[in-house]
C-alpha cells in the first residue's frame, strides 16, 4: 500500500497537515465510492464543491482529504494536502497509486467532434494483430474478453488507470482511446504519455461546456500540444480547422483525407450498400499503394478508414495486416449500421451535430437510389444553438424528415423540436412531426418503399431514453425489428 506522501509525487502542495505516511488504498472525488483507508480529493466543480462531501467520505472510511482551498474546519486524525489544482492532482495522484501503468502501453488518443468511436475500434483491431490492445471510449473500456461499461466518452482518472492495470497484466501493450475535449479542460488523460493524437473534425458541439468555438477548438488542440518532438501527430486534412491544429504541432505528422494534398489519399473509390463490401479504395501513402475492402459505409467511413491506416502505419503494422483487418472489421453499433435490409434499408446512426448529420446524410445520397428518409431530433439540456442547424442540415440533405425526440431531458420535447424547425426554410413542407420516437420510427418505416433509405439518428448505440421524470429502456434497433416483425406478421395475415 502507497503513502499519500508516495501517491503526491509531482504534485504542487501549498500547505499540509497530519500524518502523511499513512498507507492509501484507493483515490476517488466521488464520496460515494469512498472506502477503509481511501483518499478523498475534494473538486471544486462547476456545480458541486467537495468540501461539501468531507464528512460524508470521512465517515465512509477515508483517512485523508486533498484539495485546492483550506477545509472547513478540523478533522483530528486526518491527514490533508492544500494542492495549486485539485484536478491535476487527481489525475497525479492515480497515476502514482497503479505505478504510472500508462507510461507501459503505446498511447494513441483520438479527438474530433465526428469520428472518434469508429476510428478507435478499427485501430484496436487492426493493432490487436501485433499486440493486444486496450480501447477507451464512448461504447465503454475493452480488451480481449474484458469489457468495462463507462457513462463518459473519456473516463476519469482513477476508471482508466485500475483499467489498464488489469489489462496490463493480461499482456496488453497499446492504448487506443477516444479524448474528449471535456476531459482536456478536465485533466483526465494529463498522466497519459501519448505517442500519436489523431484530429478527425471539427464543429459545434459542447457549447454548454465550452461556450464559444475558440474554446472549444482550442480544448481539442490541448492533446496535440502533449506531443513530443519523436511523437507523431494524424491530421484529417480535409478539415477547414485542420490547419490551425498543425500550426500548433512540435512533432511529426502526416495528413489524411480526399485532398489531393493528403499524405494519404484515395486514388479511386467505390461506394455501395449492396455486395459483399460497402467501401472498395485504393489508397496512396507514403509507403506505397494499399488496397483496402470494407464492410463499413459511405464517404464518411472512408475517412476514418483513412485515418486508422494512417495511425497503423506508422505505428509499422504491416499492409497485409491492416488490409485483412479492415476486411473482417464489422460496423460499430451505432455507427451507420443496418437495422434492417430488404426492398427498402434502414441504418441507425449517432450523429447529433449538424456537421455529423450532413456527413452522413451526404455520404448515403451518393448510394441511395429512392428516397432519402430521416428520423432525428436533439438532446435536452445541451447545446441549444445547434438545434436550428441540425434542422436546416437535414431539411436540406434529406428528401423527407419524420422530427421527433431524442434525449428530451429536463427540457420540454415540444420546444426542443421548435427549435429544430427555425432553421426550416420558409415554406418547407417534407416533414411530419411525431414526439414518441417509436411512433416515429414507425411512421417513417410506414413510407418508406422500395429503392428508399431510412435513417434513425441521434442515439445510435444507446439502449435507453432520458424525460424529466424518468429513464426508460429505448433502442432503436429493437423498435426497428420490432416494427418490422410486426409489418412481415400482417401482411401474412
Amino acid at each position: 500500500m502507497k503513502t499519500i506522501k508516495e501517491l503526491l509525487r509531482g504534485v504542487d502542495i501549498i500547505a499540509q497537515a497530519g500524518d502523511l505516511e499513512k498507507g492509501i488504498a484507493g483515490v476517488t472525488n466521488d464520496s460515494r465510492k469512498v472506502e477503509k483507508d481511501w483518499c478523498f480529493i475534494a473538486i471544486q466543480g462547476y456545480q458541486q464543491d467537495g468540501l461539501k462531501y468531507v464528512d460524508e467520505a470521512i465517515n465512509r472510511g477515508a483517512n485523508s482529504v486533498v484539495s485546492q482551498h483550506k477545509l472547513q474546519k478540523d478533522y483530528p486524525g486526518l491527514s490533508w494536502a492544500q494542492v495549486k489544482n485539485d484536478r491535476l492532482a487527481f489525475s497525479k495522484m492515480t497515476a502514482n497509486l497503479y505505478d504510472r501503468v500508462a507510461d507501459h502501453f503505446y498511447n494513441i488518443g483520438v479527438t474530433g467532434t465526428n469520428g472518434k468511436t469508429t476510428i478507435t475500434a478499427l485501430l484496436s483491431a487492426i493493432l490487436n494483430r501485433e499486440a493486444k490492445t486496450a480501447q477507451i471510449g464512448t461504447l465503454g473500456m475493452r480488451c480481449g474478453e474484458t469489457t468495462w461499461g463507462a457513462s463518459l466518452t473519456t473516463p476519469e482518472a482513477p476508471d482508466i488507470f485500475r483499467f489498464l492495470s488489469e489489462t496490463r497484466a493480461q499482456g496488453a501493450k497499446n492504448l487506443v482511446m477516444e479524448v474528449s475535449s471535456v476531459s482536456l479542460c478536465l485533466y483526465r488523460v494529463e498522466d497519459i504519455k501519448f505517442s500519436q493524437a489523431i484530429f478527425t473534425s471539427f464543429s459545434g458541439d459542447h457549447l454548454d461546456f465550452h461556450k464559444t468555438m475558440e474554446d472549444y477548438l482550442a480544448s481539442k488542440i490541448l492533446l496535440f500540444k502533449k506531443l513530443q518532438e519523436d511523437d507523431w501527430a494524424v491530421i484529417n486534412i480535409d478539415d477547414p480547422t485542420a490547419p490551425i491544429v498543425i500550426q500548433q504541432l512540435n512533432c511529426k505528422y502526416l495528413t489524411y483525407g480526399f485532398s489531393t494534398e493528403a499524405d494519404i489519399r484515395p486514388l479511386k473509390y467505390k461506394f455501395s450498400i449492396g455486395g459483399p463490401y460497402s467501401i472498395e479504395a485504393l489508397l496512396m501513402t507514403p509507403k506505397g499503394q494499399l488496397e483496402i475492402k470494407s464492410h463499413l459505409i459511405g464517404r464518411i467511413n472512408l475517412s476514418n478508414l483513412m485515418a486508422a491506416v494512417t495511425s497503423a502505419m506508422i505505428k509499422g503494422i504491416s499492409f497485409n495486416d491492416i488490409a485483412a483487418a479492415i476486411a473482417e472489421f464489422k460496423p460499430v453499433k451505432g455507427r451507420l449500421d443496418f437495422a434492417y435490409k430488404g426492398d427498402f434499408s434502414v441504418l441507425i446512426d449517432y450523429a447529433h451535430t449538424d456537421k455529423a448529420l450532413e456527413a452522413l446524410l451526404q455520404s448515403l445520397r451518393e448510394m441511395v437510389t429512392g428516397r432519402l428518409i430521416a428520423v432525428f431530433g436533439a438532446g435536452g439540456n445541451r447545446d441549444k444553438t445547434k438545434r436550428p442547424r441540425m434542422g436546416e442540415t437535414v431539411s436540406q440533405n434529406a428528401d423527407f424528415l419524420v422530427v421527433t425526440s431524442d434525449n428530451p431531458r429536463q427540457e420540454d420535447p415540444s420546444a426542443i423540436i421548435r427549435e429544430i424547425q427555425a432553421g426550416f426554410a420558409p415554406g418547407f413542407k417534407n416533414f411530419i412531426i411525431e414526439i414518441d420516437r417509436e411512433t416515429a420510427i414507425e411512421k417513417a418505416l410506414d413510407m418508406a418503399v422500395k429503392g428508399d433509405l431510412v435513417v434513425v439518428a441521434g442515439k445510435g448505440h444507446e439502449n435507453y431514453q432520458i424525460f424529466k421524470d424518468r429513464t426508460i429502456h429505448f433502442d432503436d434497433y429493437e423498435v426497428v425489428q420490432k416494427l418490422m416483425e410486426k409489418r412481415k406478421k400482417e401482411n401474412h395475415a
